[in-house]
């Protein structure tokens, strides 16, 4: 027999649910719902009241959801996109334009989906893409809760992917990218300390990627340098390249259209050991809708031309 709905059930504490796993913080999600913090744990209370379980507990580093919270929160997450897409569709006719919701981490958004959208409009005008930038750890919770169809980019760090679906599309190194003109390209026989001796831009820690250019500088001798900026800004990152002497140690895919216009330069360093799988996350392919499906059908195509192209281009920075 069904469990009938409590009548104290509201539509606000099924939307406290999803900014407090999205957000992991009482103070973030306040701010997400534009309400105060009281009043997001009240309406958290109120719903472990009601569900009699222990949804969330709270951590030095956060806020984390019990198991019950998760499962509570697939269905929360159902329920308010069933919700979402019906009013989108209300009054709009059978001509109604399909959405697919994608999430975009930065080494896919110069390039790789740019020429996916792009090939997608000239066959298929009647879907609209909505694109969302964020961290991998960001939009993975996003897809969990199915606010995103796919996210684009580096496969992410193992724990990271319980219950979703990775498709590799291709390999992409860490390069290490310069000015056009920066003293180290005259280098003969570049060594560690002739690197470690130059500013470094290098992604936050709490990305996947950073671990992955710790350990090339730790092993390949260079080491950590003195002067050290963090970001997750290509922008900020790309004006300190261009301006000054620093070294941009960054994706191959984020820095692809500097190398091909001639406004950076890699150094001569063998960072194949930092390449890792690009593809498509989701849910499972199932589960996606008939727009998410065809735009991923195009993504593979414009995939398997990239990896022939980012092959040729590697071997001569090389």
């Amino acid at each position: 027999m069904l469990r009938p709905l409590d009548p104290r059930l509201r539509l606000r504490h099924l939307q406290c649910l999803i900014a407090l796993a999205s957000h992991r913080s009482v103070l973030k999600a306040a701010d997400a719902l534009a309400q105060t913090p009281s009043a997001v744990s009240k309406s958290l209370a109120e719903l472990e009241a009601i569900a009699g379980e222990t949804l969330a507990l709270r951590h030095r580093k956060g806020l984390e959801l019990t198991p019950a919270g998760h499962t509570l929160l697939r269905h929360a997450a159902q329920a308010i996109g069933a919700l979402r897409d019906g009013f989108e569709l209300l009054g709009a006719g059978e001509k109604a334009p399909e959405h697919v919701r994608i999430g975009i981490l930065p080494t896919a958004a110069a390039n790789l989906v740019p020429n996916a959208i792009r090939q997608m409009q000239a066959r298929y005008s009647h879907l609209v893409v909505t694109a969302h930038g964020g961290t991998n750890a960001d939009l993975l919770v996003r897809l969990k809760l199915r606010e995103l169809d796919l996210v684009i980019g580096r496969i992410s760090h193992p724990s990271e992917m319980v219950g979703i679906s990775f498709e590799h599309l291709y390999m992409e190194p860490l390069v290490m990218a310069v000015r056009p003109g920066h003293p180290l390209l005259d280098t003969a026989a570049l060594q560690p300390a002739d690197v470690r001796a130059y500013p470094m831009v290098l992604p936050m820690k709490g990305t996947y990627i950073r671990p992955a250019a710790e350990t090339f500088l730790q092993s390949s001798g260079i080491g950590m340098p003195q002067q050290l900026v963090e970001t997750l800004s290509s922008t900020m990152a790309r004006s300190l390249m261009r301006t000054g002497d620093a070294i941009w140690f960054v994706p191959y895919g984020v820095i692809e259209n500097d190398l091909d216009d001639g406004q950076a330069r890699t150094l001569p360093v063998d960072t194949s050991p930092t390449a890792a799988a690009v593809g498509l996350t989701t849910l499972g392919t199932d589960e996606l809708p008939e727009g998410a499906r065809l735009f991923i059908d195009v993504m593979r195509e414009v995939a398997g031309e990239m990896r022939n192209r980012n092959r040729r281009s590697l071997m001569q920075q090389g």
